[in-house]
């Protein structure tokens, strides 16, 4: 068992005050490993959530007390806070961030590692109240289900890939003359999370028990939220590690997804309950072009074209500011205003209902809705074969990708009977794509002497990866 710390940090607790105030060395080696373990939780969280190294995580009072012990964890927390390595927000804020912490610029530019667990007395707590958190997990079918089959992937790629892929300059920032410096720094943050997805799945790959799996550090406990979305350790795996593993023995993974599913889903409930109401020309108007485009998968690309405001940006873009302007508070702003330009009926049932219920209302109704399609063809699928479902897709071999499909539109169809007949085809509402990288792409980096430089300069390259590599002698 392992956790994470900040390099350098065991010399810097074993000098403190509260840490030499402990008589006993194994009351020393447990306040050691408690420390570490708000650091790794904190670490974990951000890594799994994709967000900024010094990201405010917040830890439960329940979950400092069962992991921590309540008369220590504020203890804890004074130490870390004392000695630089995390801080608290600068106002307390009830319910909401009450054990909130994040990571202090020493922390990050002191590098993440990993440590072993040095007191057997917390060893053995930490391995109790995993054990108690996998049988409730097991009692569950749906986790059990994702917890087995996290077990079956496996990681057929050398790490060069992903580094590359994360951290070579393009052309474009070269032409633009873009500080490589400024570059390297933007990156670090993205870097240490692919190197621990990485380096933990890859260690995982002659395993394929859920338990060991679970015991994994960057592992967390899978749950079922309110809107019914569920989140587990694979739906966070970046883009990158995903494409470089494949399931079972070998076989490459498959992604069967919903076009534009956030916009989609909120639009056919729009027409849902639009549907058989005495409307004039506009709104029947409205009401056709939006069908049309959900099952055509046409919704980014329509938006683009019709708005001086969207149209501008590149996809990823495009996506984020749609989904914001869908799920924001400010109904005033730009991105709303002009949504309600390209789909005004639309969005005035939106913004009514986030006026009405609070603005989290919007976020809540879209993710329940894609939950009530792809948790509920999740959970219909054969569990002795290899599928996982990440929010809005579902991942799985290449001889069920059609059935995975197929479910899919029936689901779809199922819930919304009103607007969509049996006879009318959803091919391009859902798409199948490849996720794992194929034999004949493996290692395929567009520019080795880039990836080398850039691996230097981290303390992370090898002499002997130049013959693999190909690297040209000068």
């Amino acid at each position: 068992m392992e956790q994470y710390t900040i390099r350098g940090f065991r010399g810097a607790i074993e000098e403190s005050v509260e840490y030499l105030a402990l008589a006993d060395n194994e009351d020393r080696l447990e306040y050691l490993d408690k420390c570490n373990w708000v650091l790794s939780y904190i670490i974990l969280t951000v890594k799994s959530r994709n967000k900024p190294l010094n990201y405010y995580v917040n830890i439960s009072s329940e979950s400092l007390t069962k992991f921590l012990g309540s008369r220590h964890y504020n203890d804890i927390l004074k130490s870390l806070i004392g000695l630089d390595y995390i801080r608290r927000p600068p106002k307390y804020q009830s319910g909401k961030f009450s054990k909130s912490c994040f990571l202090t610029d020493k922390a990050i530019n002191s590098d993440i590692i990993t440590t072993e667990f040095f007191s057997d007395k917390f060893k053995k707590r930490i391995k109790k109240i995993k054990d108690k958190e996998y049988e409730e997990c097991f009692k569950e079918p749906v986790l059990k289900k994702i917890l087995n089959n996290t077990a079956k992937l496996i990681v057929v790629e050398t790490e060069l890939y992903y580094k590359g892929k994360i951290n070579i300059l393009t052309e474009e920032e070269m032409d633009n003359d873009i500080d490589p410096e400024e570059k390297l720094k933007e990156n670090k943050q993205r870097y240490y999370r692919y190197k621990a997805f990485y380096n933990e799945f890859k260690a995982l790959n002659n395993i394929n028990s859920a338990r060991e799996v679970y015991d994994s550090k960057i592992c967390y406990k899978p749950s079922i939220v309110k809107s019914g979305r569920i989140y587990h350790t694979v739906a966070s795996i970046p883009r990158y590690i995903r494409r470089s593993m494949r399931a079972n023995e070998n076989d490459l993974i498959w992604e069967v997804d919903m076009s534009a599913a956030q916009p989609s889903v909120l639009l056919l409930e729009w027409l849902k309950t639009s549907y058989s109401k005495d409307y004039g020309n506009t709104i029947e108007k409205e009401f056709n072009l939006c069908k049309k485009l959900i099952i055509n998968g046409g919704i980014y690309k329509h938006i683009s074209d019709n708005s001086e405001y969207f149209k501008p940006l590149k996809y990823s873009e495009l996506k984020k500011e749609t989904l914001s302007a869908l799920y924001e508070e400010d109904l005033t702003s730009v991105k709303n205003i002009e949504l309600q330009k390209v789909f005004p009926s639309f969005m005035s049932w939106l913004n009514s209902i986030k006026q009405k219920e609070g603005f989290k209302i919007a976020s809540h109704l879209g993710q329940s809705i894609e939950a009530n399609i792809f948790v509920n063809v999740f959970k219909q699928l054969p569990d002795d074969r290899f599928f996982l479902i990440i929010h809005d897709s579902i991942l799985c071999t290449e001889g069920d990708k059609e059935l995975v499909k197929e479910k899919l539109i029936g689901r779809t169809k199922e819930l919304f009977s009103e607007i969509i007949s049996n006879d009318e085809n959803l091919d391009k509402l859902f798409k199948i794509t490849t996720v794992s990288i194929k034999d004949e792409d493996l290692s395929n980096n567009k520019d080795p002497r880039l990836l080398k430089e850039y691996l230097q300069s981290i303390g992370e390259w090898e002499d002997d990866w130049d013959n693999e590599l190909n690297i040209p002698i000068y």
